[in-house]
């Protein structure tokens, strides 16, 4: 048996390739990519094939209930096979697939897959098509400073921002960290102050050489009886780990003093809830560095933010940062908001 099933998709009613597989889901051929989660739902759709699926785990001892699939990219579909060539069996089958921040039309489909050849399965993936407007020309002067001190993506952030071939996302997200950085923990007395430069933008958040005062900082406000800050000690998620792959990408000497265990997080109070997680400083180094990015609500501070989080977890994708404008718009950081939303 060379049994398979190849899922294709389509945006626009144009081919939607899909370009490879990452290391958290796909990255499909689009200008700016990002990777994408996607999540498969497999299940026999008659009894026949019940029996012959049940009767290979059994073969294979994957234990009840239990069917393993290897999946893959090629020729920019994705290919669904048996754990080896002869597992997976002639049958009918209900395939589900979700891919993050897209939506799929006929989520569940019913595919056959004949002796010996494969079943086509094409999907109609709807992705978000909104933009940012970006207007500096009043912009707070400190953040015209960081930005005109960061390079993202190999151009000065100031161009950058209001660049439309780079994802619209990634864009918001770095305008509403900076205006989240400028309110936080007051007006007057902004964090940004420490911030020297951005280095790197991901879809949810954005990484920073900062002022080793900006530790102490955050750690004297979450001292405070008022708790401007929370403490959370070292993160537990793995992607702040991540920051410390671009850490040494971007100065290869740090790899020898910055480490994981040196990683410690901290939660603003409030909703949307800045998320810091910082590297603690090192006497050989003038700056230390900072993954900042922003939570729908704060876990440490209160039940609701903890369900809050929780359900972002479970869900299993990042912030939009175009649909935390509007939170922003609504709050302190409002005239430190320097772009639109637009269809």
């Amino acid at each position: 048996m060379h049994e398979y099933i190849d899922v294709r998709f389509r945006r626009k009613n144009k081919p939607f390739r899909v370009k490879r597989q990452t290391a958290s889901g796909i990255e499909f051929d689009e200008t700016d990519p990002i990777s994408r989660t996607i999540t498969i739902g497999f299940a026999a759709a008659d009894e026949i094939t019940r029996y012959r699926v049940s009767r290979i785990a059994q073969v294979k001892d994957w234990g009840s209930g239990q069917f393993q699939l290897r999946i893959s990219v090629e020729d920019g579909s994705i290919v669904l096979r048996g754990d080896d060539e002869d597992s997976l069996p002639e049958g009918r089958y209900h395939v589900t697939v979700n891919v993050s921040d897209a939506q799929v039309d006929n989520v569940s489909r019913a595919v056959v897959v004949p002796h010996d050849d494969h079943a086509e399965l094409e999907l109609d993936l709807t992705t978000d098509e909104r933009t940012i407007d970006v207007d500096l020309v009043d912009a707070d002067a400190d953040i015209l400073r960081v930005l005109d001190a960061s390079v993202l993506d190999g151009q000065p952030a100031r161009k950058w921002v209001a660049n439309s071939d780079f994802r619209p996302t990634r864009r918001a997200c770095v305008l509403n960290l900076l205006a989240s950085l400028r309110v936080t923990p007051l007006v007057s007395t902004p964090l940004i102050g420490d911030v020297q430069r951005l280095f790197r933008a991901r879809e949810e958040r954005a990484y920073a050489v900062v002022e080793r005062s900006l530790f102490s900082t955050v750690s004297d406000l979450s001292d405070r009886d008022d708790r401007p800050f929370y403490r959370e000690g070292r993160p537990n998620a793995p992607i702040h780990k991540e920051l410390l792959d671009a850490v040494w990408a971007e100065e290869p000497p740090t790899k020898a003093v910055f480490t994981d265990e040196g990683l410690r997080s901290f939660r603003a109070e409030g909703a949307p809830s800045l998320q810091l997680v910082m590297s603690t400083p090192q006497a050989n180094f003038a700056h230390t560095f900072l993954d900042a990015d922003l939570d729908l609500g704060n876990p440490l501070q209160d039940v609701a933010g903890l369900i809050v989080h929780l359900g972002e977890l479970l869900n299993g994708t990042p912030t939009n940062h175009l649909d935390l404008a509007g939170k922003l718009s609504k709050g302190k950081a409002k005239p430190y908001l320097y772009y639109r939303v637009a269809s």
